[in-house]
Formats: structure tokens, sequence, C-alpha cells
């Protein structure tokens, strides 16, 4: 039942997200967020057969001030979409959205299930068969990956190496970062840049309304880069049974 339900939300939102209809108040997804990833389980993907990891730094494009990036390392056996949970994790994205890799030979890496019907559309590439230490080969190899297709948030990922794993160490692992992550559905990066100057001033005739529908406003802070909720959120991925459950 629980399969079909998150299914169900998830056909209906990408339904939305094509329509332009979805909108959701983050602090409503953020309460969907933490009581779908908050549920312990027996870990399958993240166990000990691994001897090295991949760092990656991601981040965020159009946006300078401040920058807003993520250091992270990831087991060297990890697929695209565990990657892409543990950049949404790190991040501080709710995954509530579509998503896709695009490497720069011309071919994507997502859920190939969601058909979009435009011409010069590449094919996607099943991102849960596909292994990212298949794909990164060379130091400062570059990817982009986009979250919400309705916003558009493209992302920069850079290779950075790969090195021996430390055995007391849990990965994937959020090493820092800069610059806090836009709110969900803010309306892309000129509605961002606009909740952050009127969430600022208390003065301001629209105040209220950003602080309500946003839920946390006393608390953002776009210069804050908040370490703790980085490595809570990957730590979330620790526990995950079979990350197919949260696609």
């Amino acid at each position: 039942m629980d399969n079909m339900m998150n299914n169900f939300y998830a056909q209906q939102t990408t339904r939305q997200e094509a329509q332009g209809t979805l909108q959701t108040s983050p602090s409503t997804l953020r309460s969907s967020a933490s009581s779908s990833f908050a549920t312990p389980r027996t870990a399958r993907y993240n166990n000990d057969d691994y001897n090295q990891v991949l760092e990656f730094k991601i981040q965020l494009k159009h946006i300078r001030k401040p920058a807003i990036w993520r250091r992270i390392q990831v087991p060297y056996d990890y697929t695209f979409f565990q990657f892409h949970l543990a950049i949404q994790c790190c991040m501080g994205w709710l995954n509530c959205h579509t998503h896709v890799f695009r490497a720069q030979e011309g071919f994507e890496y997502g859920n190939p299930h969601i058909e979009i019907n435009f011409p010069g559309i590449p094919k996607v590439r099943e991102e849960k068969s596909n292994l990212i230490k298949d794909y990164f080969h060379s130091k400062g190899q570059i990817m982009e990956y986009e979250y919400d297709s309705g916003d558009s948030w493209e992302h920069v990922i850079t290779y950075e190496g790969v090195f021996d794993r430390k055995q007391s160490t849990q990965y994937p692992k959020c090493l820092r970062g800069r610059g806090k992550c836009p709110p969900e559905d803010i309306g892309s990066y000129e509605g961002f840049e606009r909740f952050k100057e009127i969430i600022k001033d208390k003065n301001h005739p629209e105040y209220e309304e950003f602080s309500n529908w946003y839920g946390e406003s006393d608390d953002y802070d776009p210069n804050e880069f908040d370490k703790d909720s980085a490595f809570n959120g990957l730590e979330l991925m620790h526990d995950f049974r079979d990350v197919s459950d949260y696609c």
C-alpha cells in the first residue's frame, strides 16, 4: 500500500509539474519529508563492501551572493539514484520533484519511465542500474544535475577524485559547504532573490504572506551553511533498507 501511494504521489507531482500547478508550501513539504525519511530501516546499500569513495563538489548555478555549494564523498559503488538522494540530503532539498543528470556527451541519467514527448530530448538512461564510478574517471570532470523541472534548479557536479575509505567513517559524508538552499517551489532564481529581499524586511507589505508560507522565516539566513542538517540528512541514508522505496 505504501509503495502504491508513493507511486501515485509521484505521478501526481510529475503531472502537476508539467502543468505548472504544483503549489505546496515549504512548511508542508518539510513535514512530509521528515515523516517519510525518518523511518529507521536495515541498511542494504550502505554496506562495507567498498574500499574507496568518490569526492564531488556540487554547486547551484546562477547564484553568487552567496554561492551555494557542498563537497561530499560517496561510496565508490553508488548508483546515480543513490547519488541523487545524497545530493538532496546534503543540499537541503526535500526530494519532492523530478530530477535528471545531464552528461556533457549529450545523454542523461534519470527515471526513463517518466515520458517527456518533446523533440530533441535525449533518451534517459536508468539511474538505478548505472554506477557513478563507470562515468566519472577524470579529475575535474563535470556533469549537470537538474532538480524540479518547474523551477529548474541547475547544479554543476565537479568530480574531485577517488580516495581511500576511512573505516571509522560512514558514507555518504558532507565535508563542507556554503550557503543555504532555496525554499522549495519559491519560483526559481528570480523568486528566490525576491524572497530574500522580502524576508529580511519585516516592514515589507508582503512579509507576513511569505513568512506564513515558508514557515521558518525568522531562521532563514542565505549565508548560513547548516552543517548539522547536512550531516543528519546523510545519516538517514545509512538506515535505508531499499532506497527505491523513496523514488
